[in-house]
């Protein structure tokens, strides 16, 4: 709740509207709901703060000639996404130049060119759990704020790391 209440703070900072999309992943259906209707509750009063509820496992945001597409990446192979897209949102994705997927479930960096749209995974901000470190698995901590014109998509990114947000 802090670093998403933080996050959305710091939004406030430069923007005039802030919209925050949490992605349900497939490690944590309940708890990614509650924290997005906790958050909604707590900026409720807050007209420049919009939060998706919806409980869609793909969701959209169209901003200018962007098309955006969120999800976790559990269910679903990355070249999938394009066509998905291209289905659910057809007015858009005709009205957009650039689409882009952003993922997470493999809790590393990747990008696929596609064709029509971009499709990106982060890497996680969470800890290692007993399972996760007995697998072996050692992905970086990190997020990533990109930075996308209407008329002409992504244009910057900048990258926090997992120690800058708890000061470590």
């Amino acid at each position: 709740v802090k670093v998403m209440r933080e996050c959305v703070e710091a939004a406030l900072l430069k923007h005039k509207r802030v919209r925050v999309i949490n992605c349900v992943g497939n490690h944590d259906d309940h708890t990614s709901r509650i924290l997005t209707v906790a958050l909604a509750g707590i900026y409720e009063n807050n007209p420049r703060v919009e939060f998706d509820l919806s409980p869609a496992r793909f969701l959209y945001y169209q901003f200018g000639k962007c098309l955006i597409g969120v999800n976790h990446g559990d269910k679903v192979k990355p070249d999938a996404l394009g066509p998905i897209m291209a289905s659910d949102m057809p007015r858009e994705w005709g009205d957009s130049l650039y689409r882009y997927w952003y993922t997470g479930h493999i809790h590393n960096k990747a990008v696929w060119e596609l064709k029509g749209c971009l499709v990106e995974s982060f890497r996680t901000l969470s800890g290692k759990d007993a399972w996760t470190a007995h697998m072996g698995y050692r992905s970086g901590r990190d997020m990533q704020a990109i930075v996308l014109h209407k008329e002409y998509g992504e244009v910057g990114r900048n990258r926090c790391d997992i120690r800058m947000i708890r000061g470590k």
